[in-house]
């Protein structure tokens, strides 16, 4: 994609909740944070380039499971990517990666701003319902952080 995001650097303090995400899964995994605020997406953070991509690839499309897990507020799990039909633009940059699942588990950070936790393996589903649980609530950790510490920008 010729138009990829850059990271919005006010939220670079992710980087070390992203890296601290993907070493708590025992199957390897990298993760990455999106953060909607009001309607604009933005990608944040990451503990590996690789996820950054797939994220900047969203937040350019508009489209993929961590924008339908922040726009539902449920989680988004894609087993496996090479299957998955709906998001073609996102499937062939996580192809492309070196990721075979996926899953996106989202937080609200207030009325305004929310964020969607992302997990990729380049393994077919490597993590089992325990791990989605912990990760959830992890994401429910930097959701908090982000509203500690994150930048409040008006709409």
């Amino acid at each position: 994609m010729s138009d990829m995001p850059e990271r919005d650097e006010a939220y670079a303090f992710l980087d070390d909740y992203a890296r601290a995400a993907a070493a708590r899964v025992d199957a390897p995994t990298e993760c990455s944070i999106i953060v909607r605020e009001t309607s604009v997406l933005r990608y944040a953070a990451s503990s590996a380039p690789a996820a950054g991509t797939c994220d900047r690839v969203e937040v350019a499309t508009g489209e993929g499971p961590c924008v339908l897990a922040i726009e539902q507020l449920r989680g988004e799990l894609v087993p496996d990517t090479r299957s998955e039909e709906r998001w073609p633009a996102w499937r062939e940059a996580a192809t492309r990666n070196g990721f075979l699942s996926s899953a996106a588990l989202p937080a609200m950070v207030d009325d305004t701003v929310t964020l969607a936790l992302n997990l990729y393996s380049p393994d077919v589903d490597p993590w089992d319902g325990a791990v989605l649980v912990t990760m959830d609530g992890y994401a429910q950790e930097i959701a908090e952080a982000v509203r500690a510490r994150g930048p409040h920008r008006e709409p």
